[in-house]
């Protein structure tokens, strides 16, 4: 892959996905501006790296984003791919709870052989279902607006939105995370048809269960029963989705693709 000397934005990188996508770009020879939320973990992550810029940004902040955008166009001039891999599970601490709490009696009406009954979309209130899709979908659309004028000056690029499974599937969760994923995938292709004429590539992947922290968030009894339901029954590590990320942003191995949604999800979806 050639990419030395080129430069990308990667949201997301304090941990998981993210954080493993923007050591790979690095290693591949690219200049990483890493952005998250997460300020002191961010640098511990990366704050050490040579040639990798840590932007402490809150994706949902539109001007935040513009100002983190116009700070990497003055310092390096170009852009060249964006990686959109900030994302949360559920809005609040309180919120992921009650997922905790209802995956758990999920499973325990399943073992006494019973159909389980969920109460998500009641349960679900205005401003959680609203900050969840500012995070996953609107920050996406902040980020890709940003960058799309320095691409298009570049003369071309690659964005790699990461979405989900759960966008592809039907499957008992709180409504505002697989509505934001998949709207992950219909922002994707407009900008992809948009964009192609610029030689701007816009892709999506929708992993399934990834070793990551937002994964364990969940009890492992819950996590060995999401394993359960894929064809590939192990967590996937970060560092191979960012590999599948890593061949989209090169020109050499990704060039020919665009609007496309890949999902390394051990099976889950095919």
């Amino acid at each position: 892959m050639k990419l030395e000397g080129r430069v990308a934005f990667v949201t997301g990188a304090a941990s998981g996905i993210g954080q493993a996508t923007a050591l790979l770009l690095r290693e591949e020879g690219m200049l990483v501006a890493a952005a998250d939320l997460d300020k002191s973990r961010l640098k511990e992550a990366l704050g050490g790296v040579e040639g990798v810029t840590v932007f402490p940004l809150d994706v949902s902040d539109s001007a935040a984003v513009n100002e983190a955008f116009a700070q990497v166009d003055r310092f390096h001039g170009r852009l060249d791919a964006l990686v959109n891999a900030a994302g949360i599970n559920a809005p609040t601490p309180e919120a992921n709870q009650a997922l905790v709490d209802a995956n758990v009696r999920g499973l325990e009406a399943m073992k006494r052989g019973e159909t389980p009954r969920f109460d998500f979309l009641e349960d679900t209130s205005d401003e959680d279902f609203r900050r969840t899709l500012e995070v996953n979908l609107f920050s996406q659309f902040y980020t890709l607006r940003a960058a799309a004028p320095i691409m298009k000056r570049t003369g071309g690029g690659s964005v790699v939105n990461v979405s989900s499974v759960a966008a592809l599937i039907g499957a008992a969760m709180p409504l505002y995370y697989p509505a934001s994923k998949a709207g992950v995938l219909g922002l994707t292709r407009a900008a992809a048809v948009e964009l192609a004429p610029y030689g701007i590539r816009v892709n999506a992947i929708a992993p399934g269960a990834v070793d990551t922290p937002l994964m364990h968030q969940q009890p492992d009894e819950v996590v060995q029963f999401l394993l359960g339901l894929q064809k590939i029954p192990r967590l996937a590590a970060p560092e191979e989705i960012a590999r599948t990320i890593v061949f989209l942003c090169a020109d050499d191995t990704g060039g020919y693709y665009t609007g496309q949604t890949i999902s390394p999800s051990g099976g889950t979806y095919m």
